[in-house]
């Protein structure tokens, strides 16, 4: 119990906090749907969804579990060589983002069972939808600096292992490629949604970083 009320009283004395934490729940929600749409596009998700879906495809497991199997094999290295990358936002992103997503496909399937014969033009929808909230959710992730996802995190642990010789968007490019092309192998859907994702979102999300976001957790 006295923990409990330590945490409201944190909360309490610091109202940004509160703001934080609700906006990184509310990331993930709206990220989780995001991935689904698409999922559903059949467009191809982004790099590190697209590997999960592989993997899911391949051993007959669900997203989620993929997700966090993967998520407690990448942080032991982080945790040996960086673990300040390691806050609640990370543990957020390994244990509640896959089952998030297994939620709302579940949700889809019982609205809709027959995703396989949607039209092109709802496909094209899905797809558009899709990216526009996954830069929403991914913008209001990073804008909470509550702490990185194990795969967000290998690219900066690369560039501070290499002195910045690897600078962070390089070692992110490689992430990327190697996470679709994984996901590929194991017989995840690569398409204009797997590449929109890898190159084209940066101006989005900082769109919605600098325009809706920052403002909205932090005021103006």
């Amino acid at each position: 119990m006295g923990l409990v009320q330590k945490i409201q009283g944190k909360f309490r004395r610091d109202p940004i906090l509160k703001r934080r934490v609700i906006g990184i729940l509310v990331a993930h929600i709206i990220i989780g749907l995001a991935i689904n749409l698409l999922r559903i596009s059949l467009f191809g998700n982004d790099p590190f969804s697209c590997m999960q879906l592989g993997f899911s495809k391949a051993f007959e497991m669900s997203y989620g579990t993929c997700v966090i199997l993967f998520n407690l094999v990448a942080i032991i290295p982080i945790f040996l060589i960086a673990r300040r990358y390691i806050q609640f936002g990370t543990l957020i992103n390994m244990f509640l983002l896959g089952p998030i997503v297994d939620g709302w496909y579940a949700v889809m399937l019982m609205v809709y069972p027959d995703f396989g014969y949607i039209s092109f033009t709802a496909r094209v929808v899905c797809l558009i939808i899709g990216v526009i909230l996954c830069c929403f959710g991914g913008s209001m992730y990073m804008v909470t600096n509550l702490g990185m996802g194990p795969y967000d995190a290998i690219g900066w642990i690369i560039e501070d292992v290499t002195k910045k010789k690897i600078p962070f968007k390089y070692a992110r490019i490689g992430i990327d490629s190697a996470a679709t092309v994984t996901g590929f192998i194991f017989g995840s859907i690569v398409g204009v949604g797997t590449l929109t994702m890898a190159l084209g979102t940066g101006p989005l999300i900082s769109f919605f970083t600098d325009n809706i976001n920052r403002p909205l957790i932090y005021g103006r």
